[in-house]
């Protein structure tokens, strides 16, 4: 008979980006599987509470004492009882790069935590999350905590690559979360596929000043989008709070040069995704989980971006083979539009191989979940 397991998890994130909401989501479901949750919601906003479809009795601070209390407390009683034992979750899903004193001091107060829990029997995993580029310093911190992990999973085989090279030899491939996620149901067969979408940052990083990217990525969506409005309805959404206002510019400019374009006021969420993007042949974005979660609805996941800075997505699209709906922000307009209307007429065969990539992608992700929470 396998113990009952308690598995700790740490909430918090970008709470107004819905990318980290799904991802998140996704980690949340998994691990019901395996055991009891308690996720530390102290300071969790409500509506992102709401939507983890976090229970009452998964709430940290449902109960006695703080989260970390309630962690130590059971991680000392499991030592004395084998039919209990204790997993955490080491820190949220995500991208590790930079090279940020702030950052390195966080990875070794950090490493002192999990070798506290690692000493007392804890299961400690680490998983969802790509790296680079990262610094020196940042990379010591990084191997040293990942010292303090039982298993230590990135989502991408450039930053398997990466982890091998900085010298964490234990680290292993799991995709991104983003392939586990059960979508909410829309009815796709009363969809009217015409819409192609665009929803953009404007930068790759969220450290980037972004003046000559932002720049450039403008002038590019003014010339795809003036080829392509008399074949297809244009519609801009934007799924992460803080890109509203290079949107909402985008779609004003639209206007002024007499585009017909809608733009979605308001912020796509997980809740209401399908209705935004059940009528979408293709969504434009250099939003990683701004594809992955239209694609959900059988919409052509499109990144348009400097491909060779954006590695989180470069590997994620080559490890599935996708790599042809990458498209160089640093190409030019005429050549991004023979890409894109190419993609276009490949669009059928394009979504059939991404249904067959997430189901191959579900067997593995649980397949090495079992093989660690079952054991």
């Amino acid at each position: 008979m396998n113990p009952t397991k308690t598995i700790y998890f740490q909430g918090n994130t970008q709470f107004e980006n819905t990318g980290d909401v799904l991802i998140n989501k996704s980690l949340l479901e998994i691990f019901r599987l395996y055991g009891n949750i308690v996720l530390n919601d102290q300071k969790l906003p409500n509506y992102y509470k709401e939507a983890l479809k976090l229970k009452p009795e998964e709430y940290s601070t449902t109960g006695q004492g703080g989260f970390y209390n309630q962690l130590f407390r059971n991680a000392f009683k499991s030592i004395f009882r084998k039919e209990s034992k204790v997993v955490m979750v080491a820190g949220p899903p995500g991208h590790v790069f930079g090279n940020s004193s702030k950052k390195i001091k966080k990875n070794l107060e950090y490493s002192v935590f999990l070798f506290l829990l690692k000493i007392m029997g804890v299961k400690i995993i680490r998983l969802g999350f790509s790296m680079g580029p990262i610094g020196q310093q940042q990379a010591i911190s990084e191997r040293i905590r990942s010292w303090f992990t039982h298993h230590y999973w990135v989502r991408d085989s450039i930053s398997l690559q990466l982890a091998h090279q900085i010298g964490i030899q234990k680290a292993q491939y799991f995709p991104d979360l983003a392939w586990m996620y059960s979508a909410n149901g829309v009815d796709l067969s009363k969809a009217n596929k015409s819409e192609i979408i665009f929803s953009f940052r404007d930068g790759i990083y969220k450290d980037d000043s972004g003046d000559n990217y932002t720049d450039q990525l403008t002038q590019n969506l003014m010339y795809l989008i003036g080829h392509l409005k008399d074949r297809y309805r244009i519609k801009i959404t934007y799924q992460v709070l803080q890109d509203y206002a290079f949107c909402k510019a985008l779609y004003e400019k639209l206007l002024e040069k007499g585009c017909e374009v809608t733009f979605i006021e308001k912020q796509i969420t997980l809740d209401n995704a399908g209705e935004a993007y059940k009528d979408g042949v293709a969504i434009i974005t250099n939003r990683l989980h701004g594809a992955l979660l239209a694609a959900k609805y059988d919409v052509l996941p499109i990144v348009m971006t400097d491909v060779d800075k954006h590695l989180k997505i470069k590997g994620i699209y080559q490890d599935a083979g996708l790599d042809e709906l990458l498209l160089d922000a640093n190409l030019s307009n005429e050549e991004l539009l023979q890409q894109i209307n190419l993609l276009l007429l490949k669009r059928e065969a394009i979504i059939q191989k991404l249904d067959e990539v997430e189901k191959q992608y579900h067997v593995y992700s649980m397949d090495n979940m079992d093989k660690i929470m079952l054991t």
